[in-house]
């Protein structure tokens, strides 16, 4: 059985990251810190902030979104083969119950009758800080498919679907990057409030 060769020192340090998401529906918007392990979870601990979009001021984005990112942890071992199951278990279980209680928040917030009509026609803008490698985050817009799941594109192909902004931005920058980057998004979507001025292509 073919085993790759281990990572080196510099490999190791670029495979931690942190992560949070940019959510951006009809009625509201909402960010989510996330924690690693192998793939990415709704964070037990981390910062999470709804808003109705009318009042997501590129302000209150950039200054959620930081908080959100910065509150997103790193638990893989990407020196290892394999993880505890049992932790791997547990923390998906505690996961899971924070993330409904959050979706059950918005739903009565916002007056959806059920969680799933929620999030029926949401944009995503994800993003990750490799943070013992890099001073900036990489944003990345999605496509949402007719099923409601969402992907990205190939960097190499399609780079004007990323952003770089560093996290010496000021919060009102940041959250002005995250609506240039969510105006790449490609699925349906109503048209973001006049009065906050309309995200820059």
């Amino acid at each position: 059985m073919f085993r790759p060769p281990p990572l080196t020192a510099e490999q190791i340090k670029a495979q931690y990251y942190k992560k949070a998401q940019f959510y951006r529906a009809p009625k509201f918007v909402a960010i989510v810190s996330m924690e690693i392990w192998r793939g990415f979870y709704f964070s037990r601990t981390g910062w999470c902030a709804h808003a109705p979009v009318e009042d997501a001021t590129p302000l209150w984005l950039g200054e959620n979104f930081r908080k959100a990112l910065l509150s997103s942890d790193y638990f893989n071992k990407p020196e290892a083969e394999s993880l505890d199951g049992e932790e791997l278990r547990a923390m998906k279980a505690a996961s899971n119950i924070r993330r409904l209680a959050f979706d059950e928040e918005l739903r009565q917030a916002y007056g959806f009758k059920t969680i799933e009509a929620t999030w029926k026609k949401e944009d995503v803008v994800s993003s990750i800080w490799q943070y013992r490698v890099h001073d900036f985050v990489t944003l990345q817009a999605s496509r949402r498919s007719h099923g409601g799941g969402h992907s990205g594109w190939p960097q190499f192909k399609f780079p004007e679907k990323y952003r770089d902004v560093p996290l010496s931005a000021s919060d009102e920058e940041l959250g002005q990057a995250l609506l240039e980057t969510w105006a790449k998004c490609e699925c349906s979507r109503g048209p973001w409030p006049a009065s906050l001025g309309k995200p820059k292509a």
